[in-house]
């Protein structure tokens, strides 16, 4: 999951004015939006631009778990760009296969790197300043640094242009505060993540924070916070008819019951959404909870 969300982010966020000079209707990007990386890879490689062809070569390499080749790959598009734009995506995207790959403190310095390239360019490059601050918050919580992670997941929120930038900063400093044991914080920007997600009207998104969200309160103490949150997400699924969000609600409330000792409830919640997941054919949220 993770390296999907990855790959959402960095597709996502580029070729957003004609600032890029990278080519995405390439064979090889056409390949990787069908899920075809071996094909995209050999797409790649006859590619007549140095940038292209290394880039989107280290994109399909990340794609398959081969974060060294990947980050091979984005050290050859490093030296072959032809704008400090194109330049500054692959070090980001650099700076994310080293994290994935394990080379943590080396993300932190690749992605600092860019952050003061995005700087030399004053406000033309804001965007891509909030993408690495946030980056390099994301590297500190991985290093379990979590004073710098959320100093640097700050400055990210500061200067986020949208809900989608905004929304990601706030969950990723609850995850940063929780795992920190700040359970309080952790419910303060948890919150703040599904209200953010509610007003964009990102619906599966808010569900997914308001299971976050009630976890925090789980953590912080507030047992009955924690139950009604989910209890009030699996009535609004059931009555706009979303099944499979009714579904996870309850096996969420299971989780819940079952860390509060209250297995007859467990049970009850579970077997409701074992019922439901197989009515609508949601295998993946039945091995998910297994």
């Amino acid at each position: 999951m993770k390296r999907e969300l990855t790959l959402i982010f960095v597709i996502k966020i580029m070729f957003i004015n004609n600032l890029y000079a990278y080519n995405n209707k390439n064979k090889c990007e056409d390949y990787l939006s069908k899920g075809k990386p071996v094909e995209a890879i050999s797409a790649a490689k006859i590619i007549s631009d140095k940038y292209d062809s290394s880039f989107c070569k280290a994109k399909a390499e990340y794609y398959q778990n081969n974060f060294a080749a990947a980050i091979k790959d984005l050290e050859i598009s490093i030296k072959h760009a032809d704008l400090q734009a194109d330049q500054m995506y692959a070090i980001l995207y650099k700076g994310i296969a080293e994290r994935d790959n394990n080379q943590i403190k080396q993300s932190i310095k690749s992605l600092k790197h860019g952050l003061e390239v995005a700087k030399l360019g004053n406000t033309k490059y804001m965007a891509m300043e909030q993408k690495f601050l946030y980056q390099i918050g994301l590297s500190y919580s991985a290093l379990k640094d979590y004073f710098n992670a959320t100093d640097f997941l700050s400055k990210s929120l500061i200067i986020a242009a949208n809900d989608d930038e905004r929304a990601d900063a706030y969950n990723s400093l609850a995850i940063a505060h929780a795992a920190n044991k700040k359970y309080g914080k952790a419910v303060e920007f948890g919150l703040k993540s599904a209200n953010t997600l509610q007003r964009s009207g990102q619906r599966n998104r808010y569900a997914e924070a308001i299971y976050s969200l009630s976890g925090y309160h789980f953590l912080d103490g507030n047992n009955s916070k924690a139950i009604s949150l989910l209890d009030g997400l699996e009535s609004f699924a059931e009555k706009n008819g979303s099944k499979y969000y009714q579904a996870k609600s309850l096996f969420e409330k299971a989780l819940l019951y079952k860390n509060l000792k209250r297995q007859k409830d467990s049970d009850s919640s579970y077997q409701a959404a074992i019922r439901i997941s197989e009515q609508i054919g949601a295998v993946d949220l039945i091995s998910a909870y297994q």
